[in-house]
Formats: C-alpha cells, sequence, structure tokens
C-alpha cells in the first residue's frame, strides 16, 4: 500500500461517503439527508491541519449545499458528469499534483477518480470493486463516521492526530 509523503487535498464523494446512502422525500418532494457531526468536525480539523477539502457529486441537492456552506467547503462540483476531469481541473486550479490528492469514494461511477487520485479511500460499505483499488478501507460505514476516520488516517500519515489542531 503506498504511503504518500503529503496529501494537500482530500475530495470525497457525498452519498455513501458522508451520507449513509438514504435519501427521503418529503410529501412535498424535498430532498432530506442526514449528516454525521463527528465527520464534520473531522474535516474541519482536518483543514486546518493544511488539507484542503473538495466535494465532486453525481448529484445535488439543498441540504448537501447547505451542509456544505456549514463546513466551510468551496470547492464543490455537483451534478458532476465526470469525477475525474473535475479533478483534474481542481488539481490545476490549486496547484495541486495529483499524487498529493486522497479521494473517498463508494460505488461504481467513483472508480475513476479513486484510480486517478494518488491515494484512494473507501468506507466499510463501499461495493467489493471499490474496496479492491483502495489504499484504505474504514473500519466505519459512510455517514456513520467514515469521513471522520479518514480525516483521522490522512493526518496520521504524517504522524499527526486530528486532535492537535482543536485549539488552533
Amino acid at each position: 500500500m503506498p504511503n504518500p509523503k503529503k496529501i494537500s487535498l482530500f475530495v470525497m464523494d457525498v452519498d455513501g461517503v458522508l451520507t449513509d446512502g438514504t435519501i427521503f422525500y418529503t410529501d412535498l418532494g424535498e430532498e432530506l439527508k442526514a449528516f454525521n457531526v463527528q465527520d464534520g468536525l473531522g474535516l474541519k480539523l482536518l483543514r486546518k491541519s493544511g488539507v484542503e477539502l473538495a466535494v465532486i457529486s453525481g448529484r445535488e441537492s439543498k441540504p448537501l449545499e447547505k451542509r456544505l456552506a456549514d463546513l466551510g467547503i468551496a470547492e464543490v462540483w455537483l451534478k458532476c458528469p465526470n469525477k475525474v476531469e473535475a479533478l483534474k481541473d481542481i488539481c490545476e486550479s490549486h496547484r495541486i499534483d495529483r499524487s498529493e490528492v486522497a479521494f473517498m469514494g463508494d460505488d461504481l461511477i467513483d472508480l475513476g477518480v479513486m484510480k486517478y487520485a494518488g491515494y484512494a479511500i473507501a468506507p466499510q460499505n463501499a461495493v467489493a470493486e471499490v474496496k479492491a483499488v483502495a489504499n484504505f478501507v474504514t473500519r466505519k460505514e459512510g455517514g456513520k463516521g467514515a469521513a471522520r476516520e479518514a480525516c483521522e488516517h490522512i493526518v496520521g500519515l504524517s504522524g499527526q492526530r486530528l486532535i492537535e489542531f482543536l485549539e488552533r
């Protein structure tokens, strides 16, 4: 398993990573999603450690946009038909080599971008094909602490711990 010297950018899919993949609809057709607050704190602390954050998703929703704004994630690509091209654009605009990118995904649509990124992460509930290409598979499932575990893992690669960034 590769051990990157530096992760500068952590990019995530949403459904199945930041959520458990369940989508609720109200009688009015409004979409509801549930997000894990521990994932949110982990992402904020990871950003404090110096790692940039981005989201690339094939879907869009108002609850997702609100959550990403609350987390301060500005690099957001929603309803994205080609995740690899999106990641190439993000790397170019931020002047980050793909070897410094960790991508976390859970389903077949994420395979290409996981292979393109320098480091691939999958939550425990990912499909088998995704787990097979992942450099790291979390013990926790998407929407249930997997993103937090990934943040801890990324910081741990440089010999640090997330808690070190709590008071910064």
